[in-house]
């Protein structure tokens, strides 16, 4: 299984660059060590740099086969969730099609779940609260 120790390990080995950038405020929280690797997938499709994206989203996908739940959720959550699939890079390079059929699951789920928070949003009408009465003008 792949528990942070384990990712962190992959990550020093595959991509020295991305781990050496993680200061000391993130070591230790995996969602910020996550970003990290995320900010480098997104540079590369900002890149429009096809082999990196594939590079990225092939390690990501090893990582998030064997990954323990936390690791799961954290890719979800600070990994997909931060890449622009939708921008004109994105679209471009048809960045989502290079997603593993795992990770491209994983990804409909969280946008199905994004799109049913904000359709709660948007189909709650919420009430301001009441404005406090208001005085007469004072004659003077």
């Amino acid at each position: 299984m792949v528990d942070r120790e384990a990712f962190i390990a992959m990550l020093t080995e595959r991509y020295p660059a991305v781990a050496a950038d993680i200061d000391e405020c993130a070591r230790g929280l995996l969602h910020l060590e996550m970003g990290m690797l995320a900010r480098a997938a997104q540079s590369a499709i900002s890149d429009e740099d096809t082999a990196s994206v594939k590079k990225h989203f092939r390690f990501i996908g090893e990582v998030y086969r064997r990954a323990t739940p936390e690791m799961k959720n954290a890719v979800h959550v600070s990994y997909l969730e931060r890449l622009s699939f939708d921008g004109k890079h994105g679209k471009r390079i048809k960045a989502r099609e290079m997603l593993s059929p795992e990770l491209r699951a994983g990804l409909s789920g969280l946008e199905a779940y994004n799109a049913e928070l904000l359709g709660r949003r948007e189909g709650t009408s919420i009430q301001p609260p009441s404005k406090p009465a208001r005085r007469g003008k004072r004659k003077r």
